[in-house]
């Protein structure tokens, strides 16, 4: 059976992606232990406490090297520095049946228990050590597998409530035993290096190479199992217990969860990682990201994106572990603005920007506050950057405007000397609020993006009272023009709802179709097949009638043809049922464990006490301008029962609230309960 085309070799990470390999050490080279420690010091690794507490010996590697479980490489940058490097490989196996396959189920090794009773959580894939005489995989792809599968941790088959115990003891190795599980077909998915400093021999850089693999084997049972797996044949021949492995069937986005699970940060990729968008698309494809629909129908290419590293506004981030995925993460830092007017006519209201235009004439609904990407060039961002930031935006976007029905024309788009300038400037800015989210990018489709989102409220003079439209010039590709409305919070609170409900009334309109497009294909597929069984008997006919074997070829092309439409048709049926009940899936930040999404977001262009800071010194400023000039000498309250008078201890009683951080409605409460005091006269 041929083996499936793999995907070339990943380059090294980070500082190693343009070394080159010198050496590769041999056991001609490295006969023993001493002369391999010879080799490493010669070439800058120190193998001084090699050996002591938790790491290896030096003899430990050179056994690695001679039964072929790791190699070890000799590479240069391109300064020159020699760089040593111990290469494993590993097979990382989505062991599934066919019909689970189609499904998006594979079986997932949730815990071992070793041979002695103890238990560990395991939480991952089928995982097989390669020896480095079967590198380079596609050549030995079958077997690889096979040997996991069929000799190894999947071998010995249990029902799943088996586990060791007092009254079950380690069962013997059975040399009659024959594994019920083929290999049938497997599909190479996925090939990734990542490389990192040697935990049992310090100074020691690995490169661990995995391989990520759909196994479809047949003789898997429907339902959760354990496994037994052995321990080579000793001296005297036997084969002991190693572990007992639990299986179970689950989901692949529910398996990701799992092995997102203790990820780290492996790489970020900023300016200057790429020479080009082709070197851009390569690694990009290289972690499983398709750019097949990037730059058609109004997604932007991977020259847009390459712009957003070099011009510092965008960073890519990869995360996984050893034996995990790997999560590619576009992260932005984003600035919105919730734009006021100092006319107390708009009080209680912002501009939100509900449209926008481009130079062809093209529109689309947008429905968000004004914001633009910030650059990383300069980090930390303080307060003073922020204030610049926030007037810079409102300058750009806000200094021509048009009546609420501007447009662009395409034939005749607006120049800058047609157009007056406007009289909007800032008054005030002010930091309210910092979170993120976790989405697929709309404009690069397949890749997910961390948005990092930092909310001003900017105060404004010269804004128009009513709806209007703005031209931006700046934008490259322009102009755009931009329509504003000015809304209340419960406003926007009903826009949202009334579009979740439309959403809802177009997601029940597709259940409907699909179901009757299922109905339709499943009506097909039984017509097709009582004319297969029409046709059959009119080749049956035809075979008992003599010179008629050209008739009798035709028929049976006819049959097949239409066994094959009858087989796409089932398929497609099922696939449309599926997604007819398919529920909407969750979020990507839904999806990752807690730890790994808190170590994403803690990434900010802030400084980690930046927020508390701002807030506390907005608290004190609010206070300063709450405190009525008579308490600033000390409080001296003066009641004669005037209507005037009784405002100002209303005014006074709303401050101690506030300052006091008291709730409305505790406030409200005492204020009943001391009606009486605050509203007579004082004695």
């Amino acid at each position: 059976m041929a083996s499936p085309k793999m995907t070339s070799r990943p380059a090294l990470p980070n500082e190693l992606a343009s070394a080159t390999l010198e050496e590769t050490a041999t056991l001609a080279q490295v006969p023993n232990e001493r002369t391999l420690a010879e080799w490493l010091e010669a070439r800058g690794v120190s193998v001084q406490g090699w050996g002591d507490g938790t790491t290896k010996s030096v003899g430990k590697l050179w056994k690695e090297i001679k039964l072929g479980e790791a190699g070890l490489e000799l590479w240069r940058t391109n300064d020159g520095k020699p760089v040593v490097l111990r290469s494993t490989h590993v097979l990382r196996g989505k062991v599934c049946s066919q019909h689970s396959y189609e499904r998006g189920v594979f079986l997932f090794n949730t815990w071992q228990q070793f041979s002695d009773g103890r238990k560990r959580t395991r939480n991952g894939l089928l995982s097989e050590k390669l020896n480095m005489d079967e590198i380079p995989l596609e050549e030995h792809l079958h077997e690889v597998c096979k040997r996991a599968v069929e000799e190894e941790e999947m071998c010995f088959l249990v029902e799943a409530a088996f586990v060791l115990g007092p009254n079950t003891p380690a069962p013997q190795f059975d040399p009659l035993y024959r594994c019920p599980l083929t290999v049938e077909d497997e599909k190479f998915m996925d090939y990734t290096i990542e490389v990192e400093e040697s935990k049992s021999f310090p100074g020691l850089q690995t490169a661990y190479h995995l391989y990520t693999v759909d196994i479809i084997c047949s003789g898997l049972p429907g339902v959760d199992f354990n496994t037994l797996e052995y321990n080579e044949p000793d001296e005297q021949g036997k084969r002991k217990l190693k572990y007992v492995h639990a299986w179970n069937w689950l989901q692949w986005p529910t398996i990701q969860r799992y092995l997102f699970e203790g990820s780290q940060l492996k790489e970020t990729k900023r300016k200057g990682a790429f020479a080009c968008a082709e070197d851009l698309e390569v690694w990009l494809q290289r972690h499983s990201v398709s750019t097949d629909e990037w730059g058609k129908d109004g997604h932007k290419g991977v020259g847009a994106l390459l712009k957003e590293v070099e011009t510092e506004e965008t960073q890519l981030e990869l995360w996984g572990r050893h034996d995990g995925v790997p999560l590619l993460m576009r992260v932005v830092h984003v600035l919105q603005l919730k734009v006021v007017s100092d006319d107390p006519r708009l009080l209680n209201k912002f501009l939100l920007q509900t449209w926008s235009q481009s130079r062809d004439g093209h529109v689309r609904d947008v429905s968000r506050l004004m914001s633009k990407k910030l650059t990383c060039a300069q980090v930390p961002f303080d307060e003073a950057r922020f204030n610049k930031a926030a007037e810079k935006i409102v300058e750009s976007q806000l200094f021509f405007l048009a009546d609420v029905h501007f447009s662009i024309n395409p034939a005749s788009p607006p120049v800058k000397s047609d157009m007056s300038e406007s009289e909007v400037q800032v008054i005030s800015t002010r930091l309210v609020g910092m979170h993120h989210d976790i989405e697929e990018s709309p404009s690069f489709p397949g890749l997910h993006t961390m948005y990092h989102l930092y909310t001003m409220e900017v105060e404004c003079s010269g804004l128009p009272l009513t709806d209007f439209t703005s031209v931006d010039f700046d934008r490259r590709g322009g102009p755009f023009a931009h329509g504003w409305r000015w809304r209340t919070l419960p406003e926007c609170l009903d826009v949202l709802h009334a579009r979740a409900q439309a959403q809802e009334r177009q997601d029940t309109r597709h259940r409907l179709a699909l179901n009757a497009q299922r109905q339709v294909i499943g009506d097909t597929a039984d017509r097709l097949e009582r004319m297969m069984a029409a046709v059959k008997q009119l080749t049956e006919g035809i075979h008992c009638l003599p010179g008629n074997n050209h008739r009798l070829e035709n028929a049976r092309a006819m049959m097949a043809e239409l066994q094959t439409l009858t087989q796409n048709l089932r398929k497609s049926n099922e696939s449309t049922q599926e997604e007819e009940h398919a529920d909407a899936g969750a979020s990507l930040a839904e999806s990752l464990p807690p730890a790994m999404l808190s170590k994403m977001a803690a990434d900010t262009i802030t400084s980690d006490s930046f927020f508390e800071e701002i807030l506390a010194k907005q608290r004190v400023e609010q206070v300063s301008r709450a405190t009525p000039p008579s308490l600033a000498t000390g409080p001296t309250l003066h009641c004669r029962g005037s209507r005037g008078n009784m405002r100002n201890v209303s005014s006074m009683r709303a401050w101690v609230a506030e300052a006091s951080d008291i709730p409305e409605a505790e406030e409200e409460g005492r204020r009943e309960a001391s009606s009486t005091c605050w509203n007579r006269p004082c004695q």
